[in-house]
């Protein structure tokens, strides 16, 4: 769990200045609102139904001490949380194989028009924006280095694509054989 307390107390340091000679107060709780994140860094990437989920039941928990409602939680309760609530294996070639299908890729081929499955990204479960869309995908090649502020998705995403080549060269998985 080291990395996970890393991540952890890096929060709470960040959340006071990280450029500050001041002595600090660690009270060893970081603010709700920045759960969902520090899972992302540690590698679990909830839905936002997912996160609701996860602070209806800290404040159904806290209801059921007495307590008024959360606004910050320990490191041992986000252990919990996290290890309650992330899948035990990832996301992997075959779960974006089968989404692609249920989207209309091609049977034989596996390729799915870039219209097709940009829409579905944009209007299909939780939704996301053109503008949030081009944000994430910006965020995904900037770590690439190969970033282009002035491109599209339809520059990231080629117009006809396959499950391969989109978690590999869109979403940057590195072991997708």
């Amino acid at each position: 769990a080291q990395p996970h307390a890393d991540y952890f107390y890096y929060t709470i340091i960040n959340s006071q200045g990280e450029e500050t000679t001041a002595a600090r107060q660690l009270d060893g709780k970081v603010l709700l609102s920045v759960v969902p994140n520090l899972m992302r860094a540690l590698g679990f990437y909830p839905s936002e139904a997912e996160v609701a989920d996860m602070i209806m039941e800290l404040q159904r928990e806290a209801g059921d001490k007495g307590d008024s409602v959360v606004t910050h939680i320990d490191f041992q309760r986000f252990l919990a949380l996290y290890t309650n609530h992330r899948p035990v294996f990832g996301i992997g070639k075959d779960q974006i194989a089968e989404a692609f299908a249920c989207i209309g890729a091609d049977p034989v081929l596996g390729t799915l028009n870039s219209m097709d499955l940009i829409n579905a990204i944009l209007e299909e479960g939780e939704a996301l924006s053109q503008t949030e869309l081009e944000d994430c995908l910006h965020a995904l090649k900037s770590t690439e280095g190969v970033d282009d502020p002035d491109s599209n998705v339809y520059d990231i995403i080629p117009p006809h694509v396959d499950a391969k080549h989109f978690a590999e060269e869109v979403l940057g998985f590195e072991d997708y054989s």
